[in-house]
């Protein structure tokens, strides 16, 4: 078993940047899910018959994009579930599915308040991008350090 000295400013070096990796896996997700939901939304056009069409596909998809419910609720529910994201990856040892599992669950508390909104992307987009982050793109366990040897 080879164990590696580390100094402890290089320790806390690592730990940032696995907490800054994770936080970046978040952020891919947050904006491929609005980007999705962005390209394949209903134009304009298309919610109302009575309505011409006087946009083009990509004005639409700037307008869904700069919408400024996307901000707020990115604001609101990826700040908290950030925040959840590094303490429970700090604070638990487990791995695998039970661990994705749980964070799944602890990642849906943020997104309560989207239940009373009368708009179905706001609460289906944000709760598929922090499944899917749970599920699949989490870094577990969240600080790797090289060269320790295991329990």
């Amino acid at each position: 078993m080879l164990f590696e000295v580390m100094s402890p400013w290089r320790r806390l070096g690592r730990v940032g940047l696995c907490i800054a990796d994770a936080v970046g896996r978040y952020l891919l997700v947050w904006v491929a899910a609005w980007l999705v939901h962005a390209l394949t939304a209903p134009r304009r056009h298309e919610l109302a018959s009575y309505l011409p069409r006087t946009h083009s596909y990509w004005e639409d998809t700037v307008h869904y994009l700069w919408d400024g419910s996307i901000a707020l609720v990115g604001l609101m529910v990826g700040i908290p579930s950030l925040l959840i994201v590094l303490s429970f990856g700090l604070l638990n040892k487990r791995k695998g599915a039970d661990f994705r599992i749980r964070l799944a669950g602890l990642l849906l508390l943020p997104a309560w308040f989207l239940l009373f909104q009368n708009f179905v992307e706001l609460l289906v987009v944000p709760v598929l991008a922090q499944v899917t982050f749970a599920l699949c793109l989490m870094p577990v366990p969240l600080v790797r350090f090289p060269g320790t040897a295991e329990d």
